[in-house]
């Protein structure tokens, strides 16, 4: 739809979404369900389905279902609100429709969260990789501690701690439970956890 590089379009049937009440500074303009087969439209290339885990939950078939009749979009985008407080099991269900329905997905943990990806993916519509790329921190050594202090546990003291003794990223996701036991500050709980983020299968068997 031409409309959707002015606007982000939505189906008629989002409009009692509370997250479309934190979209502030883009314009919201909304189709008949029958025509569009994306819940947004953050640009004329760019689906948006929405889901959230507590929907998930009492209607386990309807992720696949929409998946389905979505269609062929340049970027496919799977927008989910994480509202439930234990949301191991749905969105494990959540992760496996986005990945089999190559669907990028994304967590939001509040409704505001979920309107800013919205926005921002209306925003970059029309900009290459090197603009996202651009707000990256090009500073290697403080990414790889950045991404180390978002496993559950490790904080930055941890993740330098980790950098030293292992000199890579790499190298940390290598180490053996008896190697990381060696690395001052790193104590039972923690290396557990690091084993479980490096060496247990993404999608369980």
């Amino acid at each position: 739809m031409a409309r959707s590089s002015q606007a982000i379009v939505a189906r008629t049937r989002q409009q009692a979404n509370p997250v479309l009440s934190c979209i502030r500074s883009t314009l919201v303009e909304f189709v008949a369900d029958d025509t569009l087969s994306a819940d947004f439209l953050a640009g004329p290339d760019t689906a948006v389905l929405f889901i959230s885990l507590r929907f998930q939950r009492v209607h386990p078939e309807y992720l696949d279902r929409r998946i389905q009749g979505l269609g062929e979009w340049r970027n496919r985008i799977l927008l989910c609100r994480v509202d439930v407080e234990q949301p191991e099991e749905a969105l494990e269900q959540v992760t496996l429709a986005a990945f089999h329905g190559k669907l990028s997905l994304l967590l939001a943990w509040t409704d505001a969260e979920a309107a800013a990806y919205i926005e921002t993916l209306h925003r970059y519509q029309s900009k290459g990789a090197e603009a996202l790329m651009g707000r990256l921190n090009q500073d290697h050594h403080a990414r790889h501690l950045e991404v180390l202090t978002t496993i559950k546990g490790i904080n930055k003291t941890d993740a330098a701690a980790l950098s030293t003794c292992f000199g890579s990223f790499a190298g940390v996701a290598k180490a053996s439970s008896e190697d990381l036991q060696r690395c001052s500050g790193i104590g039972d709980k923690k290396v557990r956890q690091l084993s479980n983020v490096f060496h247990k299968p993404f999608f369980p068997r």
